[in-house]
């Protein structure tokens, strides 16, 4: 575990440390570093310098600990991630959907499309990282999954 990250691990229960340190070292692995937030909020955004790209976030909200992740290089995921999306999206009340036009995606927006039961779709810009319920040990494996292959998918396209 790296000392940077020690006031957001004071704050950690020993299931969160142990769920929260394995993530932390992963993304190390893949070269990202943890910096922290210049916010009154406990909040560390982890960076790459090779791809200058953000990929997680581990902060506090209301005291509870949350990771914040972008994952949209692959829509294989388990129904945790999907309905994280639609709780990101139902969040800002449907505020920050459809594309933002900022010209980053070549052919067609990526990002994250969550479909309602009634067939209404909304789309969250790739862009923007999505809120992940409280965590425990069994989405460990998958949220390393995505990080490798959401961090493979920046190096790939030079991001």
């Amino acid at each position: 575990m790296n000392n940077t990250l020690n006031d957001f691990f004071n704050g950690l229960n020993d299931d969160d440390k142990e769920i929260y340190s394995e993530i932390a070292d992963f993304a190390y692995e893949l070269g990202y570093k943890p910096k922290r937030a210049r916010t009154k909020d406990i909040n560390y955004v982890f960076t790459n310098n090779k791809t200058k790209i953000h990929l997680l976030k581990f902060s506090y909200t209301d005291g509870q600990p949350k990771l914040k992740l972008k994952y949209f290089a692959t829509d294989n995921y388990s129904e945790f991630f999907h309905e994280a999306i639609k709780n990101t999206i139902e969040e800002f009340n449907f505020k920050y959907t459809g594309c933002y036009k900022c010209g980053r995606c070549k052919d067609k927006p990526l990002g994250y499309i969550y479909e309602y039961p009634d067939g209404k779709k909304y789309f969250r810009c790739g862009r923007e990282l999505i809120c992940l319920p409280p965590l425990t040990q069994n989405e460990v494996p998958e949220i390393l999954k995505l990080l490798k292959t959401q961090h493979g998918y920046h190096l790939l396209n030079n991001e």
